[in-house]
């Protein structure tokens, strides 16, 4: 009896204003889509889709309120914006039966997935921020993020040899992955932060050290180095005004750092000797090495780029890269990613959008940080510095995966941070 008056009710509520079971159908997506990134961004990005679908009648609801706010629509506009430039530059140079159809199809996919997150970040904007909704919010990162580490931890503890296994969960790239769960790692901090539960600062160190522990799995050596900072200046910059506070929390860091490094000390070692080894061998100009091929993918980028500042095809980069790692043989590390990408976004936007492409990605770049001055957010500084830090030495906004775990954590920041909230002191 009771479950039908309660399903009774819900209908009724849904008859008057289907415009709020549309909303909480659009939230929900949201959520489920951070849930699944991860594990399959394939179907991740069929609900994602249809959140997008949903965000339409919620913003033409309530394009009034939305429009109240315009500075809450420049980081949609520039999301859109990028996303054209990535389209229409596929549509402009990719040819029938070309070698480079994958790469052409990442670069459309990942424009795509901008599109989308930029209709989603306008609804969510369409209506003022809930106190409840926060909440769940924070309490489903923290549960997503706790099921990612246990998956994490199960395909570890499946493999022959754990400590020559790179984590990859459901991606194709560890790096990918490696990247997304610092997103995650950061989402699920500030969620933290927002219970304001007696040991906050306890459980907050706890999950460093389990995020830690699971990105130096994926053996990413950018994240092992930024992840860390990330976090941790998150933390500084929302305890920044307790000194006593902030002097013990450091200290933990440190030690946590430690904690966490002993059981994986043999991956942390062999991923260092591995970066010596590389710098070694490009400062002899062998760029057959990771770090090796990355310079010379920058160095061979910047050239190829200086001969089309309005833009061109891959076969055209290709051809003109191959042709400079036969004059220069310190670039032939560059030759064999011609077919993906120069793992470096602003170098390979340059390199095949031209100056345009270019200007169009730092004012993203800009108008991130400036969106999270404008909220005081440091959770979305800290998201949009690991975005741009990331895209130093691969592209995020390139493929499926990797595009949807940055768009959704712009997303799930606004989320979790919404509107004009101010930045709280949590003493």
């Amino acid at each position: 009896m009771l479950c039908q008056n309660m399903f009774s009710r819900f209908i009724d509520n849904t008859k008057n204003n289907p415009f709020n079971f549309l909303y909480q159908l659009f939230y929900t997506g949201i959520l489920v889509t951070l849930a699944m990134v991860l594990v399959n961004p394939d179907e991740a990005l069929k609900v994602f889709i249809a959140c997008a679908a949903l965000s339409l009648p919620l913003i033409g609801k309530n394009i009034k309120y939305v429009l109240g706010n315009k500075k809450n629509l420049i980081l949609p506009f520039m999301l859109l914006l990028f996303g054209l430039v990535q389209i229409i530059w596929v549509d402009i140079f990719k040819q029938p039966g070309s070698a480079f159809t994958g790469a052409y199809r990442s670069y459309q996919n990942g424009g795509k997935v901008m599109i989308f997150a930029a209709l989603v970040l306008t609804a969510l904007t369409s209506r003022a921020p809930s106190e409840t909704k926060t909440r769940v919010t924070s309490i489903w990162v923290i549960v997503t993020a706790i099921g990612l580490y246990l998956f994490a931890g199960y395909q570890l503890a499946g493999a022959p040899n754990p400590l020559d296994y790179r984590v990859a969960l459901g991606f194709e790239h560890q790096t990918g992955t490696a990247y997304a769960l610092t997103l995650i790692g950061l989402l699920a901090s500030q969620a933290i932060i927002n219970l304001r539960i007696k040991h906050t600062v306890s459980l907050y160190l706890l999950h460093f050290l389990i995020s830690l522990a699971v990105i130096i799995t994926t053996q990413t050596r950018a994240a092992i180095l930024v992840y860390p900072i990330l976090s941790i200046s998150l933390f500084l910059m929302h305890h920044r005004h307790n000194r006593i506070m902030l002097f013990k929390a450091l200290l933990g860091f440190v030690i946590l750092v430690g904690v966490a490094s002993i059981p994986l000390k043999s991956i942390i070692e062999n991923r260092y000797q591995n970066t010596m080894v590389d710098l070694h061998s490009y400062s002899q100009n062998n760029s057959n090495t990771s770090i090796g091929a990355r310079l010379a993918m920058q160095r061979a980028g910047i050239e190829a780029g200086k001969e089309h500042y309005w833009g061109q095809s891959l076969e055209q980069r290709g051809a003109e890269i191959q042709q400079l790692a036969l004059q220069d043989t310190s670039l032939q590390g560059a030759v064999a990613f011609l077919d993906v990408h120069l793992h470096n976004e602003i170098i390979d936007t340059f390199s095949l959008k031209g100056i345009p492409g270019v200007v169009v990605l730092l004012l993203l770049y800009a108008v991130m940080f400036l969106r999270a001055y404008w909220q005081r957010s440091s959770l979305l500084f800290v998201i949009s510095g690991a975005i741009a830090i990331y895209g130093l030495s691969d592209l995020l906004l390139y493929a499926k995966g990797e595009a949807l775990s940055s768009m959704l954590a712009l997303c799930v920041a606004a989320m979790l941070v919404p509107g004009l909230t101010r930045e709280r002191c949590h003493d």
